[in-house]
């Protein structure tokens, strides 16, 4: 298994590239070079931190609600599937109909994402999100404000134009590669033309995937051998050389 990793160690170092010689370059170039569609995680990698609905749950004032159930899932004490189902319920009654998507569009996301988003697409790549985080309420606005070809998340219920506290379909790890590969069905690709970026172990099946895939800050060990490389930065154009065509 190939890992390479890279430190962010000030602004002055540019993106803080630390370029692998010899054949580890030769072989990391050689695996992008067919590379078509680039699927990003949330939490994490395009949100710099464990949750990008926190602010959205603190504007509400939801906030400690949001946090006790946020700690039993860092602290391992609600499996995946079931800690997306109490996130659910802290959303029971808030309405739907996008008068919240200010937030979202506000908010500040990782440094470097929207740059890297738009510099990836401006390079012919098809550009997405998956993410287990959060639900189609909040991935739709932030699909508008990054340009994003697709984003899949979580489903929520609604009644009446309101969130009525259920999951209707659960992003969990195998899904989050189902989605990728829904997504490769759509455009008529394979998966050799797949690149994923995550943090979690959630993100695993879509490593295992992917012809190419970036462990960006990975919260553990297991999350750095699944993919191709690990990169250790707090700023996602890190992961730009990696994608850079050979025509430009």
């Amino acid at each position: 298994m190939l890992i390479i990793t890279f430190h962010l160690h000030s602004e002055s170092d540019n993106y803080g590239f630390c370029y692998p010689r010899g054949n580890i370059l030769k072989l990391a170039m050689e695996m992008h070079r067919k590379i078509e569609v680039v699927s990003f995680d949330l939490d994490g990698v395009l949100y710099d931190g464990p949750s990008a609905v926190y602010p959205v749950a603190k504007e509400l004032g939801l906030e400690k609600q949001f946090i006790s159930t946020l700690k039993k899932v860092t602290e391992k004490e609600l499996p995946l599937n079931d800690s997306i189902r109490e996130g659910a319920k802290i959303w029971k009654g808030i309405p739907v109909d996008g008068t919240l998507d200010h937030i979202i569009e506000e908010m500040p996301l990782m440094k470097g994402a929207e740059e890297t988003v738009s510099t990836l697409k401006e390079w012919g790549y098809t550009v997405g999100c998956i993410s287990s985080g959060v639900s189609q309420f909040f991935l739709k606005p932030l699909k508008r404000r990054l340009d994003l070809d697709f984003a899949y998340s979580n489903t929520l219920g609604e009644i009446d134009g309101k969130h009525d506290g259920s999951v209707e379909y659960i992003m969990g790890p195998p899904q989050k590669a189902q989605a990728a590969q829904k997504v490769l069905s759509e455009y008529g690709l394979t998966n050799e033309v797949l690149a994923s970026i995550g943090d979690g172990e959630n993100d695993i099946p879509l490593f295992h995937m992917s012809e190419f895939s970036i462990a960006f800050n990975p919260e553990s060990p297991a999350v750095s051998d699944a993919a191709t490389l690990t990169i250790l930065s707090k700023d996602l154009r890190s992961i730009l050389p990696h994608f850079i065509k050979d025509v430009l």
